[in-house]
C-alpha cells in the first residue's frame, strides 16, 4: 500500500519550524525600521535579480549549444560536459527560481502573502541548485541568511 505524500502539508510544517527558530527563538531580531526598509526595497531587488539572471541563463544555454559540437573542455557552471546531468538540472532549477521571483514581483509591491511564499519556495530551490553546482558552504550560508530575512519580514505580507 502506497501513501500519498502531501507536499503542501510538508512545506507548511517546515515553514512552521523555520518560523519558530528564525523568528521567535532567534536572539537577534531586525529592528522594525529595518524590516520596513527591507519590505520596501524587496521588489526592486527581485526585479534586479530577474533582469541579471535571465541573460545569464540564456548565455549559459547558448554557450552550451555552441561548444558542444566542438567538444571543447569548457567548464561552464562546474560542468565538464555542458550537457551533463548537473548542468541541465541546475539550469532548469535556476529557470524555476527566476520564474518564481518574477511572478512574486507584483505581489511584493502589494505586500501579498502569496508573493512572500514564492520567494520562500525560490529559496528552497536554491538548495538543490547550489548542491548541483558544488557550492555547499555558500548554499548553506545564503539559504540560512535568506530564510532569516524572509521570516523576519513575513508579518508585513498579508
Amino acid at each position: 500500500m502506497q501513501k500519498n505524500i502531501d507536499l503542501k502539508k510538508i512545506l507548511d510544517q517546515f515553514e512552521e519550524i523555520l518560523e519558530f527558530y528564525l523568528l521567535r527563538k532567534t536572539p537577534f531580531s531586525i529592528p522594525k525600521k529595518g524590516k520596513e526598509i527591507i519590505v520596501k526595497i524587496a521588489p526592486y531587488f527581485s526585479i534586479l535579480g530577474v533582469v541579471v539572471s535571465v541573460p545569464i541563463i540564456l548565455i549559459s544555454l547558448g554557450l552550451a549549444s555552441l561548444v558542444a559540437p566542438l567538444k571543447l573542455f569548457f567548464r561552464l557552471q562546474y560542468a565538464k560536459n555542458p550537457f551533463d546531468f548537473n548542468f541541465i538540472f541546475s539550469t532548469l532549477i535556476l529557470a524555476i527560481i527566476i520564474f518564481l521571483e518574477a511572478i512574486a514581483i507584483p505581489g511584493l509591491f502589494k505586500r501579498k502573502q502569496k508573493a512572500w511564499r514564492f520567494l520562500f519556495y525560490a529559496s528552497l530551490l536554491s538548495i538543490p541548485y547550489g548542491v548541483f553546482n558544488g557550492d555547499f558552504i555558500w548554499t548553506i550560508i545564503f539559504t540560512l541568511l535568506s530564510w532569516y530575512v524572509l521570516f523576519q519580514v513575513k508579518e508585513y505580507y498579508k
